[in-house]
This record gives C-alpha cells, sequence and structure tokens, in this order.
C-alpha cells in the first residue's frame, strides 16, 4: 500500500494515534483487503468493480472516520457497526484503534462467516459479531458512536436509529440523506474536514447526535 493517498491518509492519521501507525497495523490493514480480494467471488462484500480499488474506494475512506470515533469513543469506547458486510469501515477503524470496543450486525449468513474469518485472521479482541437485522437482533444501543456505511437504505436506517440511541451516542452518517420528520431531539453537522478536501473520503459525512429527549 504506497499510494499517494494512503500516504496522505497516514499523515492525518499520525497525530491523533498515539502509538502511530506502525508496521503491525499496515499488515493487518493489508491483510484485511487480501481477505476480501480472495472471497469476494465467493461472498460478494464488495461490489465486482471496486475489488481493484479497494484502497482508494473502501479503506481509505473507512480510516477517515477515525478522527470521529475517537471525538465519540475516545480510543478505547464501544462502536455499533450496522450491516458490516466486508468489514468497512468497522475493520480498518478496528485495526488503527485496537483497544475498540465493537459490534458488528450482518443479516447475511455468508458474510457473518467472511466476517469471523477476517477477525480471526487480523487477530483482533474486542469484536462481537451479530448474525440479524437491526433492530431485531439487537434492540437496545448500548454504544458512543454508530456506523452503517454498507447499509442499503440509510433513509429508513435513520429513524429506527435515531430513537435508540442513548444520550451522547452519535451517527456516523456517510450518505447524503436530511433527517426524517418526526425524530426531534437531534444535532446533525455537515462534516467538511482536510479528508474531504484532499477527496480522501468517497462521499459526504453527517454527524448524528441524540442530545435530549422529548
Amino acid at each position: 500500500m504506497a499510494g499517494e493517498a494512503f500516504h496522505q491518509a497516514l499523515a492525518l492519521l499520525k497525530p491523533l494515534v498515539s502509538t502511530g501507525v506502525g508496521a503491525s497495523v499496515l499488515n493487518r490493514l493489508q491483510t484485511h483487503l487480501a481477505l476480501v480480494r480472495r472471497w469476494n467471488p465467493i461472498v460478494s462484500v464488495v461490489s465486482e468493480g471496486d475489488v481493484a480499488f479497494l484502497e482508494e474506494r473502501h479503506l481509505i475512506d473507512s480510516l477517515s472516520l477515525v478522527p470521529y470515533v475517537l471525538r465519540y469513543c475516545g480510543p478505547s469506547g464501544s462502536l455499533l457497526d450496522i450491516g458490516s458486510g466486508g468489514g468497512f469501515p468497522v475493520l480498518p477503524v478496528k485495526c488503527v484503534l485496537p483497544a475498540l470496543k465493537v459490534v458488528l450486525i450482518e443479516r447475511s449468513a455468508r458474510k457473518v462467516g467472511f466476517l469471523q474469518r477476517a477477525v480471526a485472521a487480523l487477530q483482533l479482541e474486542g469484536v462481537q459479531i451479530i448474525h440479524g437485522n437491526f433492530p431485531e437482533a439487537l434492540p437496545k444501543v448500548d454504544a458512543a458512536c454508530v456506523t452503517a456505511r454498507a447499509v442499503e437504505r440509510p433513509r429508513q436506517l435513520l429513524p429506527t436509529l435515531l430513537k435508540r440511541m442513548p444520550l451522547g451516542c452519535a451517527f456516523l452518517c456517510q450518505s447524503d440523506i436530511t433527517p426524517v420528520p418526526g425524530v426531534k431531539t437531534f444535532h446533525v453537522e455537515h462534516v467538511e474536514d482536510a479528508w474531504r478536501q484532499a477527496a480522501l473520503r468517497r462521499g459526504e459525512l453527517y454527524i448524528i447526535s441524540q442530545q435530549t429527549r422529548s
């Protein structure tokens, strides 16, 4: 992984990660991409056209969330990822922040199998993988931060998620959606940062946080 964009990403991460992004982290990130390439013909964890561009379209985009995961979770807080698919963004984030406690929920049994293989191969601890739909398989959100990068219908997910988020929890929404009517107690921040300015993030990022109860 020697592309210019990846080096830019590492430079942005350097002041955020106290232990640095060393060889062990880089090896884990490379191993994750290799697993995606190996298993994608069988499991379809990313679109076929993305396989040749995993670093640019998936890895770096995932790493762009690290500053905001740190803002809400710190280095060892709890993160929930809904619709984890091939493990983006949560597995790259977990590689950089190994003390993070993460819960992955995925409805596809084949993708759950892939995630289990990936977590074992990356030797990651503090990872729980749940097979099922949200919120049926996980009715209570107990996390400081939520991601859902691969969800097919984020507009439908939003009201269901926000009603279950605890105070202070933040949803890092990577879909360009307007919060739907009927959910009153949230704050929305549209992020324009160095990652976005350098075209290292694929799309938009909205931070939607539950601050008060109605």
